[in-house]
């Protein structure tokens, strides 16, 4: 038996208990997301399943916050995913930490928040706000492109170098004017006698009642939510910069979303060479009673170098949905997708599955 998740569990439940007698407010909260059906994506046999995250990736986490006075609080966070589908820790097998959606402590005052460990990435938020299937990593085309590989025939790699958490950051969030807020990300490589291997990033968010907008930008040198190869991060590449710009809008029932995502990989160096990826996404939700019907669409095609094995190629996929709310912490869904890669036979998936919060 592997006594580790289960020791960090205990030393979490205990952690609330303490807390309780000390902070104003401790909270355990998550979500379980299951989903039954076909899954195949493309260049991938198809293959009946019942797995994890089928709308939301399954997590749990625990998270609490103190009043200090004069209008500031200290606050700490630490959330773990799951696979409700088998009972194991994380989103996949290997390189996996126990709290990798988040683990910080931070304080928080009228001039902002800062937070001190791991926490989001820049490219997460205006990725899962601005896309009609949120943060589906099994069924959002958006998603898909730019946080997912493929670990198939296709050699299909995501567009994000890292990942949509960052390890060992500060990370600096405005107060919220008129709407507007942004964030300003410093991950620390750690890496000795090497100070130039880190990665800085900023995002924004502007959302009104029928509108907003988001976008990101960062430079990515190190990989999480733990080191891999250093030098390495996307494609044989030292280094990667990249921005996206995503809006929505309200049109009576319906939310319109759009998408552009530029990314360059290159080496840190100078050396030659790079591979350059851009994505766009178009996607629609529309409510009928205690439901919406979704449909998105997304592109990416890759450029790049001799030697760049995904040069010329493009990757397609559209999914239609239906979420329906059985209240206001459980939906039920149900989903179609066709994905398609250069070369390579298309898939298509089909699923039904269930998402209860807490």
């Amino acid at each position: 038996m592997n006594k580790t998740p289960l020791a960090a569990m205990l030393a979490v439940f205990a952690c609330c208990i303490v807390c309780r007698a000390f902070a104003q407010e401790v909270t355990v909260s998550g979500l379980v997301d299951t989903y039954a059906g076909v899954q195949q994506y493309a260049g991938s046999q198809r293959a009946a399943v019942v797995n994890s995250g089928g709308m939301s990736t399954s997590w749990w986490g625990v998270e609490g916050k103190e009043d200090l006075g004069g209008g500031m609080r200290a606050e700490f966070k630490l959330a773990s995913y799951f696979r409700s589908d088998t009972g194991a820790v994380g989103r996949f097998n290997g390189n996996e930490s126990f709290f990798s959606r988040n683990a910080y402590v931070g304080l928080a005052s009228e001039l902002g928040t800062l937070h001190l460990g791991r926490d989001g990435a820049p490219n997460f938020l205006p990725t899962a706000l601005f896309n009609a299937f949120g943060d589906s990593f099994a069924f959002s085309p958006l998603v898909l492109h730019s946080n997912v590989p493929l670990y198939n025939g296709t050699g299909w790699d995501s567009v994000n170098a890292s990942d949509t958490g960052w390890s060992n950051q500060i990370r600096y969030t405005t107060p919220r004017l008129g709407g507007f807020t942004a964030n300003l990300h410093y991950q620390f490589g750690e890496v000795a006698g090497d100070s130039g291997n880190h990665n800085i990033g900023a995002s924004f968010l502007y959302l009104q009642d029928r509108f907003g907008l988001g976008g990101f930008v960062h430079r990515v040198r190190m990989d999480n939510p733990l080191p891999g190869t250093v030098g390495v991060v996307k494609l044989g590449f030292s280094q990667q910069d990249a921005w996206m710009l995503s809006g929505k809008l309200a049109l009576g029932p319906a939310w319109i979303y759009a998408n552009y995502e530029h990314a360059r990989n290159s080496n840190a160096n100078g050396a030659a060479g790079e591979a350059v990826s851009q994505t766009w996404s178009m996607s629609a939700d529309y409510a009928i009673g205690n439901g919406k019907l979704q449909a998105a669409y997304a592109r990416t095609s890759w450029t790049g170098t001799a030697g760049v094995a995904l040069n010329g190629r493009a990757r397609d996929t559209l999914t239609l949905g239906y979420d329906y709310d059985l209240s206001k912490r459980t939906d039920l869904y149900a989903v179609a997708m066709q994905d398609r890669i250069t070369g390579y036979a298309r898939g298509l998936s089909y699923a039904t599955g269930i998402r209860h919060r807490f």
